[in-house]
């Protein structure tokens, strides 16, 4: 039976535990080469031994984020084992310490921003420009999460800070790339792993198991979703942003006859033209 990824190279990078462990499960099970990287080596070699030992070919590597160069290295190695490459992950990423947004201390803000931030959009531009060269269909899908949609989390401002970049970071990407780059934001709730300090496999006490999100990840990049959601309650939450902010727009900007001079999208697509 033809899987849908058949013939096609993946990369997964933070692909050696967690979520990233769960979209290298599921590209190969879609056919996929797969090619696992992270700053854990070890980590990374024992999923990508898992994959071979299922049938897949696939590679482990180690790789820094934040360090342009590591995934500009990565994306060699990619080329190299996969003939071609057609979808990266960008997936890595650290929660940080728990600490009170007025309390944190710099180096550890920064040391978030660095890695789910500046590492996602090291990875959208290596891959990004590769992908364009190259032609034909490809996919960059960014992992964020519930909060950055509307669900913060307290002693998490750089966490939830760091999130909401990475889906402002997309949304600008997937306008700029050609359309047959298909840009997609993985936005998922609780999720066992060892982020989350629940490092279970399909029946964690709370959330989805990370091997059901990397399934619901793969899925939508292949459909070509935009936002990829996977926690039905967070809608709840979304829903009470929007509710809120049109409130606010309706008690101090209401509509008004003329007010398309206002009107930003106008603008900006004038801007850009």
């Amino acid at each position: 039976m033809s899987r849908r990824l058949d013939g096609r190279g993946a990369v997964v990078t933070g692909g050696g535990s967690g979520i990233g462990r769960g979209i290298a499960r599921a590209l190969a099970s879609e056919g996929a080469a797969v090619v696992v990287a992270d700053i854990d080596v070890d980590g990374a070699e024992a999923v990508a031994a898992e994959l071979v030992d299922g049938g897949t070919r696939a590679v482990a590597t180690a790789c820094d984020v934040t360090d342009r160069g590591s995934v500009e290295t990565l994306a060699d190695l990619a080329w190299e084992t996969c003939g071609r490459v057609d979808l990266v992950f960008n997936n890595a990423g650290i929660v940080g310490e728990l600490s009170p947004c007025i309390e944190i201390d710099e180096a550890a803000a920064r040391a978030v921003l660095d890695v789910n931030l500046i590492g996602v959009w090291h990875g959208c531009a290596v891959f990004g420009r590769r992908f364009v060269e190259q032609g034909g269909p490809a996919n960059v899908v960014n992992t964020a999460s519930e909060n950055s949609l509307a669900a913060p989390v307290l002693g998490r401002a750089f966490y939830t800070a760091s999130k909401h970049a990475v889906l402002g970071l997309s949304d600008v990407l997937r306008q700029e790339l050609p359309d047959d780059v298909v840009v997609s934001v993985l936005c998922p709730g609780v999720v066992a792993s060892k982020m989350t300090g629940m490092d279970g496999e399909e029946s964690p006490p709370v959330g989805l198991g990370a091997d059901e999100v990397g399934r619901r990840a793969v899925a939508g990049a292949i459909d070509g979703e935009f936002y990829i959601v996977t926690h039905p309650p967070v809608a709840a939450y979304v829903e009470e942003r929007a509710e809120e902010i049109a409130a606010a727009f309706e008690r101090q900007a209401p509509r008004f006859d003329g007010d398309g001079s206002l009107d930003t999208r106008a603008l900006i697509a004038g801007m850009t033209e």
